[in-house]
């Protein structure tokens, strides 16, 4: 638990590296975890729930940890955080490949849960545990990082080559509405994303017309809808935070208002952006739960430790 806090301290004290930032993450993760819960209640809904703060953990790893640890300075793993839909045709902005880290996780993922039948346990180390329990031990991990990934979709500067509002004067839109908005409305912020979710589920998953069981598809269906989101971002930005804009093209960050005021105006459009990436993460999770599993001998299993030693996972 001691390593868990290494990395949320590191990762506050390095705003430059966030993609929603460490609670934003947390909320989809922890949303989606409770979005399964409530699909299937009587085997894998519980487990994932019990385990949400550790799912929460996981997905912010690829910030706090594998952009230092890729060996590239973040070169090698910067990319796999975004896809930007708008970048000419031919250009470099086009090498964003989120869609296919997400397919990778998910993957790694299916792997280690595919031959779980019968876990057993209740308060267990998962470093020592055996056999299924050792298997849902490390699907977690990599359901966990997945979930970072598939959390970055639903961010609408993640889909477009303007990704901090550099071309329109509004630099620091990104880190502003990812992360300083969310801290600022947070607590009482995960409730709403809980409800939105719940509420809208079916319809935004009819909407983005892509089978869960073609991941690359469904993660672009999103990241297409962030992409619409970007001019609503960036109206709510100039109304009520911005105080003064820099000129188009330069890359300096525009003045705003100080987040518990520049942010409230944004508060629905946030709800909405994390309450999709759960919808996102808990549709693409549900794909590689196995079936038929036998959860009577772990209606309480809990493991006490967390996989953070886990080296850095290259993209696939």
């Amino acid at each position: 638990m001691k390593k868990a806090l290494v990395v949320f301290l590191f990762a506050a004290a390095s705003p430059a590296v966030l993609a929603w930032g460490p609670l934003g993450h947390r909320l989809v993760a922890e949303t989606a975890a409770l979005l399964v819960e409530d699909d299937l209640p009587a085997t894998w809904g519980p487990l994932l729930a019990r385990h949400r703060f550790e799912l929460g953990v996981y997905s912010f790893l690829p910030d706090a940890s594998f952009r230092h640890n890729d060996g590239a300075g973040g070169k090698v793993e910067g990319p796999t955080h975004y896809l930007n839909l708008d970048a000419p045709a031919g250009g470099t902005a086009h090498e964003g490949t989120a869609d296919r880290r997400v397919t990778q996780f998910l993957e790694l993922a299916r792997e280690q849960l595919k031959d779980v039948r019968a876990p057993k346990g209740d308060y267990l180390r998962g470093a020592t545990a055996q056999g299924d329990a050792r298997r849902v031990y490390l699907g977690l991990y990599d359901l966990g990082v997945m979930a970072h990934y598939s959390g970055d979709a639903s961010m609408p500067y993640h889909a477009t080559a303007d990704f901090n509002g550099y071309a329109r004067g509004e630099g620091g839109i990104h880190f502003y509405f990812e992360s300083d908005c969310v801290n600022a409305l947070e607590p009482g912020l995960a409730t709403d994303v809980l409800a939105a979710a719940r509420k809208n589920k079916t319809r935004w998953l009819r909407a983005w017309k892509a089978d869960p069981q073609h991941p690359a598809e469904l993660v672009t269906a999103v990241l297409f809808d962030s992409l619409s989101s970007v001019s609503a971002v960036s109206q709510l930005d100039r109304l009520h935070a911005v105080t003064k804009l820099q000129s188009p093209g330069s890359t300096r960050n525009a003045q705003r208002k100080p987040a518990a005021e520049g942010c409230q105006a944004m508060r629905p459009l946030l709800v909405a952006r994390l309450a999709r990436g759960a919808v996102l993460t808990a549709a693409l999770w549900e794909t590689v739960l196995p079936q038929d599993v036998d959860f009577s001998a772990a209606t309480a299993l809990q493991f006490s430790d967390m996989e953070l030693g886990a080296s850095y996972v290259p993209p696939n």
